[in-house]
């Protein structure tokens, strides 16, 4: 299930590149107000928690270096999850005033409409970016290290990722597939609260089982997914495909 939020904000407002904390933090307050139990319940799951949720989307802006200057007031949220009762509580918190509060800034919900689920997937773009990990060994211990897609592991972490999820969201062994091509990414550096997590915005191909791909679509790609990492839209648009770079990769 997926929701789209049309959000208002005053014209000329800056919005800071790192916002993904502080939109995760308002998404579970508008939790905490619809139902404590459950918003306690997830916030403490130390495992998947199977939702995701785009960057704050500005399509009349201005790039400045503190942030994206938004010229009309008009941002886009887009919230996503394969559990219907998380989109639930969380428009049930924001119909309490119909305002979401991400950092210093308040946003006023103008329009909310779920989306419908694409009948078929045939190209991914990131609309927040795909975060993963692998352990490496450095001086004897094993450290974490975050994979772009010149590591060849981010492949294969991609996927069994997935599988994972799927495996624990419905108790039992994943046996669909997919396979996926890159056609183009850009590395990304983000921070959560006081760390960096380097990370890739993607445009990719895929193929495979539709309902592995419909599951991705719906929770995320990579991990996490709920802090606001790994959203992507599907799309058929070959103005898209035409931004490939030199940098084009394929899973082996």
């Amino acid at each position: 299930m997926r929701i789209e939020l049309k959000l208002k904000t005053d014209k000329f407002t800056v919005i800071p590149y790192n916002h993904q904390y502080y939109l995760a933090s308002a998404i579970y307050n508008k939790l905490q107000s619809a139902n404590p139990i459950y918003a306690e319940k997830l916030h403490n799951y130390k495992k998947f928690k199977f939702f995701t949720f785009s960057l704050l989307q500005v399509k009349r802006r201005v790039i400045r270096k503190e942030g994206i200057e938004t010229i009309d007031g008009n941002v886009y949220l887009y919230l996503s999850s394969p559990k219907s009762d998380f989109i639930e509580n969380f428009v049930s918190g924001l119909l309490d005033d119909g305002s979401l509060k991400v950092g210093n800034i308040n946003f006023y919900v103008d329009k909310a409409k779920v989306l419908k689920v694409p009948e078929k997937f045939e190209i991914f773009k990131t609309i927040s970016p795909i975060y993963l990990k692998t352990k490496i060994e450095d001086n004897g211990k094993l450290k974490d290290y975050d994979l772009l897609p010149n590591h060849s592991k981010f492949y294969e972490n991609l996927k069994n990722n997935l599988k994972r999820k799927y495996e624990h969201f419905y108790n039992k062994k994943c046996d669909l597939d997919f396979d996926f091509e890159i056609l183009k990414y850009k590395s990304k550096r983000m921070k959560i609260k006081n760390v960096y997590c380097r990370c890739s915005e993607l445009v990719f191909k895929v193929w495979g089982d539709y309902e592995l791909l419909k599951f991705g679509y719906e929770c995320g790609f990579g991990e996490k997914n709920s802090m606001g990492f790994g959203m992507v839209v599907n799309t058929k648009d070959k103005d898209t495909v035409k931004l490939t770079t030199s940098t084009n990769c394929r899973t082996s």
